[in-house]
């Protein structure tokens, strides 16, 4: 359920796809050991995979909004509601800032 509001119905239709982004987030929590909160630039294997699981979730989260920038049709889907407000791709997955404050969106 969440990663349907979250995201698009695309990704929550690809059991493989959804399946994989489960399994990196899996990989995300358990990478956050004490070592690797209190030292973070010691080389653990944990902080490897929490860096390699990022850029796995990174790659295929921008393959779903380049994909739905490339749709046809818009829905009223996250994603698409975040395109048609004009950000970026990096914004909308989380990279950089989202930064339409107009519709009263914004981080700190």
């Amino acid at each position: 359920m969440t990663a349907r509001t979250t995201t698009c119905r695309d990704l929550t239709k690809n059991e493989t796809d959804l399946k994989k982004v489960g399994e990196l987030f899996m990989t995300l929590q358990t990478s956050a050991t004490p070592t690797s909160l209190l030292l973070p630039w010691f080389p653990s294997p944990a902080r490897k995979a929490g860096k390699q699981a990022t850029t796995e979730l990174y790659t295929v989260l921008c393959n779903y909004v380049e994909a739905r920038r490339r749709a046809q049709e818009l829905t009223s889907d996250a994603i698409d509601v975040l395109i048609a407000d004009g950000e970026t791709t990096q914004n909308i997955v989380g990279v950089g800032p989202v930064t339409n404050v107009a519709r009263g969106f914004s981080e700190v």
